[in-house]
């Protein structure tokens, strides 16, 4: 899948400490001619680094070819395809064909979802890699090439290869250096950034004049879950600038699908004396609502709550009951709020409940408790009320 358009960048280096880390990566191997793997999830960014690497090489000018390795099912396409074939080297070959490794000469060749290339091809590229030769697919001639190798996957190279499912000689090749991409959702101060660079691209792309985005859908867009990370966040407001009639993207003009991040990180405990969950908490849990879970485990604030549109707070409130309902479950005993103890889960509850009935005694009544133990709480905590 021959690819020189440049389609996935961005014109700016985002500010959040991870980030910054990848660039100082980018800028430290950029110069150099060893392989780099790129690892992250799905949508992160992936071929985004693999173009400012490119970018800031010595090889900046001369070809940028992405191949997606997982876009070819039958291995001998993608043999023909990045070596290229001579005539009658199968059924169908009635020309010579120069494949990618040729078309990328001086450049580099970005070998994206690396990890679903098959073993019948990996041979092959080790030699590449370590010779810079090759010969296509059908003929016997040497080809030298002179292609800076960039790879990348969303899975795990090293249970692969203790599967045999990936040579280990060409996982430690392509990994000299390595470079991982964040989650969208732990570096989320990066998305104002994001969503200003979305919205000026998709103005001029449409011919938008779309100037701003309001400070509730900013609030929501940085709480939201975003599975598919940066390609997500850019389908989503590449939608929104088609869809909006003003010069204003609200929440009328975002996809009902989106959720805010998960309400609480559930853990499986160890097994030990510790791991059952204490009977308090249990009780405390079975009081509160789904939508008082998310405002309390969630972190999410109630300004942004309030202003998060009906049928978006259920698919939040459909996702929190999968995780209270794991919490108060059989297997309860083994699951944990991830990151609090057992202060902190109670302190929260009581918290939310004095500031809703501003009594302690209301308070109190309403979680099914008394009222000196509701005070027990609040001071574990040193909560005010």
């Amino acid at each position: 899948m021959l690819n020189k358009q440049d389609e996935s960048h961005l014109p700016i280096r985002l500010p959040s400490a991870m980030m910054q880390e990848v660039y100082s990566q980018i800028d430290r191997f950029s110069k150099t001619k060893v392989p780099i793997l790129i690892t992250g999830d799905t949508g992160a960014g992936k071929e985004i680094i693999a173009r400012e690497i490119h970018r800031t090489s010595d090889r900046n000018g001369k070809p940028f070819i992405v191949i997606n390795c997982s876009a070819f099912p039958d291995n001998g396409l993608l043999n023909s395809e990045v070596f290229g074939h001579e005539k009658g080297a199968f059924t169908g070959a009635d020309r010579q064909r120069k494949g990618l490794f040729e078309h990328a000469d001086t450049g580099t060749l970005f070998l994206d979802e690396i990890g679903d290339m098959g073993l019948e091809v990996q041979p092959k590229f080790l030699r590449v890699l370590e010779e810079q030769e090759f010969a296509r697919l059908g003929g016997n001639k040497v080809i030298k090439t002179d292609v800076r190798i960039i790879a990348a996957t969303n899975k795990n190279l090293k249970s692969a290869v203790k599967e045999k499912r990936f040579r280990e000689d060409l996982y430690y090749r392509l990994s000299t250096f390595d470079i991982h991409i964040p989650p969208l959702r732990d570096h989320s101060e990066d998305i104002p950034p994001l969503v200003d660079a979305f919205l000026s691209e998709f103005n001029v792309m449409y011919k938008k004049k779309i100037s701003k985005v309001s400070g509730e859908v900013l609030n929501f867009l940085q709480h939201a879950a975003w599975p598919g990370n940066i390609r997500q966040l850019k389908r989503t407001i590449e939608r929104a600038v088609v869809s909006t009639e003003t010069d204003e993207i609200t929440f009328s003009d975002l996809p009902s699908d989106i959720v805010i991040t998960p309400p609480v990180a559930v853990s499986v405990s160890d097994s030990g004396t510790d791991s059952a969950m204490p009977e308090e908490i249990r009780h405390i849990l079975t009081q509160i609502s789904v939508t008082e879970f998310v405002l309390i485990f969630g972190g999410v604030p109630n300004a942004i709550w309030r202003d998060i549109p009906e049928k978006m707070q259920q698919s939040v409130i459909r996702e929190a009951s999968f995780h209270l309902s794991a919490l108060l479950s059989g297997q309860s005993d083994a699951i944990r709020i991830k990151g609090m103890d057992k202060d902190q889960i109670l302190g929260k509850v009581a918290e939310h409940r004095l500031k809703e009935h501003g009594s302690m005694t209301q308070a109190a009544e309403s979680l099914g408790i008394d009222r000196r133990t509701l005070k027990s709480y609040t001071e574990a905590v040193d909560v005010d009320g």
